[in-house]
């Protein structure tokens, strides 16, 4: 499922486009950002524009968002771009567009709106390419934050404003085995724990014996840093200014810390079981499939599961991490910025986030709310695996179930940058020479520092 999401978020992510839904030409005049923030309702002077919202495939939600305000704005027409693309081309494709749309930003000539999941949103904010948001939402009466997730739309700034509106996101967190731990005796805080009290909760666990033969995690050294370093990234890279902090006593702690877990066994390579390991929660519905599923494992096997928080950095606030869906940005140079705007906001009523249905929870709370309702009113949930033990199984859903996944949402606050990238690799094959002991923590962190800053100056 992950994997499909992945694939998903890289065909949804960029773009100019090659095929059009519409092939209207006028773009319209610019009515001013401060004729839609001043208005309570949406724009209906009924002079013709035109709306360019490029994506990288004909995602049904836009489909949808695009057929339902075009019926209630008769004098804008969304011209949705997209192109046709399958999986033997799709990583080509992908490139290919993502080069052609910064070649289209930077000249002046993108489009109004784009999905920016897979496009540097922080080359475009420091070329002042794309419009800050919360100047909008400032300005805006009828945008109203609190309907709305704002732990979200505070966690994704740059450089002090939202410069990609995330229609949806995707929580991440680790599953454990609550029967193990329950027997274990072992008490934790996971809403506020570390990577240092995280070790010290592993090894209790083993010390009480319910973890013979079995590791807190199960990774591999670069793979681990990696996803440690995407947890924190914007501690080591500034977005906004391409600036890298790789030659940071933090990240040098870090490296040793990873090492650490490795040495003591905490995390490991080989260990056939673990107690905890990494998820991603995309609905109340996958949640109840992913924490129920556990309890229908062949007899022996089975056990209850659990959702607990990742531990933060060290030094660093509690708080969840999540990562943005379907995330759309505005070009400064659009000329319907204030129709560009209103169809954001369209596309984050009740209306459209509950009826045109998309992955990840809604940024919409109450939409979330109603998705729960609805949950509880059908009561069930049927097992996704088309082989295997779990094939039509059907789960029992109640609300204790679903006690505790609006905190875990609420508490999320750290935005995971999720796309493989280049320095992804400069961080797996520089540290290898720690990890097997050729280098020194600090010899490797520099030259991270210097093969990354050379990367993001390119």
């Amino acid at each position: 499922m992950i994997t499909i999401l992945f694939i998903m978020s890289a065909s949804a992510c960029s773009t100019p486009a090659v095929k059009s839904e519409t092939q209207g030409e006028n773009r319209g005049t610019d009515a001013g950002i401060e004729a839609t923030v001043s208005a309570i309702g949406p724009i209906s002077d009924g002079e013709k524009k035109t709306i360019v919202f490029s994506t990288y495939f004909p995602d049904e939600f836009f489909v949808q968002a695009k057929k339902k305000y075009e019926a209630k704005h008769p004098n804008i027409t969304i011209d949705l771009k997209f192109i046709e693309s399958d999986d033997a081309h799709g990583e080509a494709d992908s490139e290919k567009f993502i080069k052609t749309t910064n070649t289209a930003m930077l000249s002046g000539s993108g489009p109004d709106l784009i999905e920016m999941d897979l496009l540097p949103k922080g080359n475009y904010v420091n070329k002042h390419l794309l419009v800050n948001m919360s100047d909008l939402i400032d300005r805006d009466p009828s945008f109203k934050k609190e309907q709305y997730y704002t732990n979200i739309l505070d966690a994704v700034k740059l450089d002090g404003g939202i410069y990609g509106m995330p229609l949806n996101f995707i929580m991440y967190g680790l599953i454990g085995n609550e029967t193990m731990i329950d027997k274990s005796g072992v008490k934790f805080d996971d809403t506020n724990w570390d990577w240092s009290r995280f070790v010290d909760v592993a090894k209790e666990l083993k010390n009480a014996g319910s973890a013979n033969n079995q590791s807190a995690l199960l990774s591999e050294p670069p793979y681990l840093l990696n996803e440690m370093v995407k947890d924190q990234y914007t501690t080591f890279v500034d977005q906004a200014k391409g600036e890298a902090k790789f030659d940071s006593e933090t990240f040098t702690i870090l490296l040793e810390q990873v090492k650490s877990l490795f040495d003591e066994q905490i995390v490991s390579e080989t260990a056939r079981q673990a107690i905890f390991w990494n998820t991603s929660i995309v609905s109340p519905t996958d949640y109840i499939r992913t924490m129920k599923q556990s309890e229908f494992f062949t007899k022996g096997y089975a056990y209850t599961s659990k959702l607990y928080a990742k531990p933060h950095a060290d030094g660093q606030p509690a708080g969840g991490y999540f990562r943005t869906y379907k995330t759309i940005g505005m070009n400064a140079k659009s000329e319907v910025k204030a129709e560009a705007w209103d169809f954001i906001k369209f596309m984050l009523s009740d209306e459209i986030q509950a009826r045109a249905g998309s992955a990840g929870f809604p940024l919409n709370k109450n939409v979330y709310q109603k998705q729960v309702q609805q949950l509880l009113q059908e009561g069930k949930v049927v097992s996704d695996q088309e082989t295997g033990p779990l094939k039509g199984k059907v789960f029992d859903v109640t609300a204790q179930d679903l006690q505790g996944l609006e905190h875990f949402l609420a508490d999320a606050i750290y935005s995971v940058e999720f796309r493989p990238s280049k320095i992804d690799e400069i961080i797996t094959n520089e540290s290898k020479a720690f990890f097997s002991g050729q280098k020194s923590a600090e010899a490797v962190a520099k030259l991270i520092q210097n093969r990354v800053t050379t990367l993001l100056n390119e």
